[in-house]
């Protein structure tokens, strides 16, 4: 449901009243109306909610099952009354006895220990919510004058550490923050990121790729004024102004299009966005003595001759030399014109033809091949090929895993995402392959319905 809406229909209040008063009892009950979180809120729908609020489980997966119970939650606790805690600041005094080296005792006084918490006077809609208290320390209810009898004491050395890097969670905390984005785009603005490689994923850490910097300081660099904050937030309440017919659209694009169709036509001579500017003076080129220049290939940053291409001198952005092709004298049997050469690649060594990309051969690892080979046979090969050329569906590593192709690749394309069973689907005659722990086997074809038959059970 695209929606940002706090409101709750009649029907919902009065079932959530009803159990709460049971569940709970009758003081905890007390009807809430909520104001819009911004003036440019999307209320078209209720807010999310469950569809009986009786049913408190749901799901059949962890997730599911743990996302239904935090909407349960959220939608019973704001009908509830407030819960009352009391902020509390402990403090102890520790007065100890000891006996110095000439005799008798002496009183010694030490610096107070201190701790803040809180006590829960009425727990409220903490009661539907529990989780929500865990976030602090939960005090017992103390006097001044009480004894504490010490457990145990451990100290640590704590350094001012940098902000902590964005989680998906905080970064989506931070735009709603910045009134960019709606919730509806949230989840596409982090997918976008993701799919083109601006960000890898470090436990809950997103942290930038050379790829993301790179453009992400171009866009400062040439386009700051459309990726400001400002710019976003007053283009989506322009937008919202055309929905309500208090701007017509026309001239809402004619003043953002003219200056960027200028802009952008300004830029046309930039230099390429590979260009990352010049190496440390000291990592010369291993080939000419040249200096060298930073550069953004698939891999990564690399150091390259600034002679290229009338020099392949290269090294990796540590400073260590990178090897050229290699000649190994063969020529390319699908065109030709060029030689085998051995390159290295992102997964490894192999040997393709010196005219890439105008030729694409890769010469095949009998042996690689065969230990990766599934057994299986690709369907494309065994309807369109004769029996010699027929190829094996055989396991690869890509940009995104592990996937599974025809051994003919490229001249066969076909590839499916998970390891192939060499069944065949029963409805359209594709492949079968591994499914997961609810779904062991599943077809290849994504319109087949054995594709996500788990899909189909739910509906």
């Amino acid at each position: 449901m695209r929606t940002d809406s706090t409101n709750l229909g009649a029907t919902a209040r009065k079932e959530i009243e009803g159990l709460i008063k049971k569940k709970y009892g009758e003081n905890y009950f007390e009807s809430r109306i909520f104001a819009k979180k911004s003036k440019n809120a999307q209320e078209a729908h209720e807010a999310i909610r469950p569809t009986h609020m009786s049913k408190e489980t749901a799901g059949l997966t962890d997730g599911e099952k743990k996302l239904y119970t935090l909407i349960w939650q959220r939608a019973i606790s704001s009908q509830m009354k407030s819960a009352e805690v009391m902020r509390t600041k402990v403090v102890a005094t520790i007065n100890l006895e000891v006996k110095p080296p000439l005799g008798g005792f002496t009183s010694k006084s030490f610096p107070d220990f201190w701790l803040n918490g809180s006590r829960i006077i009425f727990d409220g809609w903490l009661r539907a919510d529990p989780q929500s208290a865990s976030e602090d320390v939960i005090l017992p209810e103390l006097s001044a004058g009480n004894s504490l009898r010490l457990l145990n004491i451990d100290s640590a050395e704590n350094k001012t550490l940098p902000p902590a890097r964005y989680s998906e969670a905080g970064l989506i905390k931070e735009l709603e923050k910045r009134g960019i984005g709606r919730p509806s785009t949230y989840a596409s603005i982090i997918k976008t990121l993701d799919d083109r490689g601006y960000v890898e994923k470090r436990e809950k850490a997103l942290y930038p790729t050379d790829t993301g910097e790179v453009v992400s300081s171009f866009l400062e660099e040439h386009f700051h004024t459309y990726i400001s904050d400002s710019f976003t937030a007053e283009m989506e309440n322009e937008l919202d102004d055309i929905a309500s017919g208090e701007r017509t659209y026309k001239k809402t694009l004619s003043d953002f299009y003219t200056p960027f169709s200028k802009e952008v036509k300004e830029k046309e001579e930039v230099a390429k966005v590979t260009n990352l500017g010049r190496a440390p003076e000291d990592l010369k080129c291993p080939a000419c003595e040249a200096n060298m220049i930073i550069k953004l290939g698939r891999s990564g940053k690399f150091l390259s001759c600034e002679k290229y291409p009338e020099c392949q001198g290269a090294r990796t952005k540590e400073g260590k030399e990178l090897e050229g092709p290699k000649d190994t004298g063969e020529i390319c049997p699908k065109c030709g014109k060029g030689n085998l050469v051995i390159r290295e690649g992102k997964f490894g060594m192999f040997t393709a033809c010196s005219r890439f990309p105008k030729c694409k051969f890769v010469k095949k690892d009998e042996e690689q091949e065969k230990a990766n080979s599934t057994g299986v046979q690709c369907p494309v090969c065994q309807s369109t090929q004769p029996a010699g050329r027929r190829g094996l569906m055989s396991e690869r590593r890509g940009r995104f895993g592990v996937f599974y192709s025809c051994s003919n690749y490229p001249d066969c394309k076909y590839v499916v995402k998970a390891r192939p069973t060499g069944e065949t689907c029963k409805t359209c005659g594709s492949l079968m392959m591994d499914g997961t722990k609810t779904i062991p086997e599943r077809c290849s074809d994504k319109k087949c319905p054995n594709h996500n038959p788990h899909k189909i059970n739910q509906n």
